[in-house]
């Protein structure tokens, strides 16, 4: 089934691509027009259609996380982004080629509306593009690029919409009207269902902080209650959620977490929260019947899709979240598979959940292995980098070690690093599952 809409999905992108081609194709040139005028009508209609895509891809559509996970989805939402850069430069350049006068366009002081639009959704989407390629450089706080990302991405598809508009040809050409107003009605349905409906349904089924627990000096869990409704009972083990903390559902101050714990029949649900920026910084201060809104559960980083002889929990840091929520889950269920934990950290203080794993180890057939790279005085674990030597010595021979499930969870160095040396121990590919702390 999930290869099945896997299929799916790639046939409708690709639709969004052919379809404004073969438009394009089906217009007859006008009189005097050099061949540019059809590149640069072709480059502007997929242009458009691409933007549309990447504007969607993060509005967090659950089936979509669901069937591809998140860390597919943001990278496709990369991707799609910096190609539809590339097809807007390709427009520009190619309607300056069809007719050298229409330099004149790019001087927005003189020019018409059309133009204006133009040149402003195009400033707009170098600097989406440039603010999140370079975001760690540019703007250090996460919620603060968050809302500048979401400004500039709705200030590029409303000036974008309007260009289209103003141009009217394209408007007023039957097959180009369809497609115009097709991903028009897309994109109004989808910016409703996010950022109207979801409120509102959040606002209708509040949370409300039972416990702050702290797990470490910079680390904290929340465990919350649901009121008035069931909560969240059918999430799957290793899934996220968005957490707003205030009054009200509404606004850009929010963050996703990885839920902690097990699916609990009263929807009940706890977050492990890493105390680091201004929004996962301000947990500390959150009071036991403050409330909380929560958007989820949403993602695919979850072993309950999947059907292997064991899983191999790989964990950096507070990575061990989803692993938590596993293990938890794993327990609950009874399950009688063998399974691996590599848990790593810098330092001992961030070797979160050590008492329960171990009384989890207690009832599963489960191998603790645990990692430091700055190793106190009389450590008796592991020191230094998870490396495929130190995987191979707990995991089972090639044979059996291939029908084995492999969850990443971690900073992005990190991750990329043991899913490379997973590869290079001949772990299939399809067997590696990762979720990398990167959301940008």
């Amino acid at each position: 089934m999930r290869l099945l809409f896997r299929t799916a999905l790639s046939a409708a992108y690709l639709a969004v691509v052919l379809v404004p081609l073969w438009f394009a194709l089906s217009v007859r040139r006008p009189v005097g027009a050099n061949p540019a005028y059809d590149v640069s009508l072709a480059t502007g209609l997929v242009a458009l259609s691409l933007l549309v895509v990447t504007f969607l891809l993060p509005k967090r559509m659950r089936w979509l996380s669901r069937v591809l996970g998140i860390d597919v989805v943001l990278g496709v939402h990369r991707l799609v982004g910096l190609t539809a850069l590339g097809f807007v430069l390709a427009h520009v350049a190619a309607v300056i080629a069809a007719d050298t006068s229409d330099l004149a366009l790019l001087d927005v002081r003189t020019a018409p509306w059309r133009a204006r639009a133009a040149v402003g959704a195009t400033v707009a989407l170098v600097l989406l593009v440039s603010s999140s390629v370079w975001r760690r450089r540019l703007i250090k706080r996460y919620e603060s690029w968050r809302a500048v990302h979401i400004v500039l991405a709705l200030t590029v598809l409303v000036l974008t919409g309007l260009h289209v508009w103003l141009l009217r040809h394209l408007v007023l050409h039957s097959p180009f009207r369809l497609w115009f107003t097709a991903l028009a009605v897309v994109v109004v349905a989808v910016s409703v269902r996010r950022w109207v409906w979801r409120a509102l349904h959040a606002w209708r089924r509040p949370f409300v902080v039972d416990e702050v627990r702290r797990e470490s000096p910079t680390v904290s869990t929340l465990v919350l209650h649901p009121v008035g409704h069931r909560g969240m009972r059918r999430f799957r083990p290793g899934q996220f959620a968005w957490i707003r903390m205030g009054s009200t559902p509404l606004g850009f101050e929010e963050h996703p977490f990885t839920i902690a714990s097990a699916p609990d029949p009263s929807g009940a649900v706890e977050f492990t929260v890493k105390q680091l920026g201004d929004f996962s910084g301000g947990v500390g201060a959150v009071s036991v019947g403050d409330r909380v809104w929560v958007d989820g559960p949403h993602g695919a980083f979850t072993p309950d899709h999947h059907d292997a002889t064991g899983l191999v929990l790989i964990a950096g840091g507070v990575g061990i979240t989803p692993m938590i929520s596993i293990l938890r889950s794993l327990a609950q269920r009874g399950d009688d598979r063998s399974h691996v934990l590599f848990a790593s950290a810098s330092e001992h203080e961030e070797l979160l959940f050590r008492g329960e794993i171990a009384e989890i180890a207690a009832q599963l057939d489960l191998e603790v292995v645990e990692l430091l790279d700055r190793p106190h005085h009389g450590w008796a674990g592991r020191s230094g980098y998870l490396t495929a030597e130190v995987m191979a010595a707990h995991l089972p021979d090639a044979r059996h070690r291939a029908r084995l499930d492999y969850f990443l969870c971690g900073p992005p160095p990190m991750v990329n690093a043991v899913a490379a040396g997973l590869r290079s121990l001949g772990i299939p590919e399809a067997r590696i599952h990762t979720e990398k702390f990167d959301f940008v």
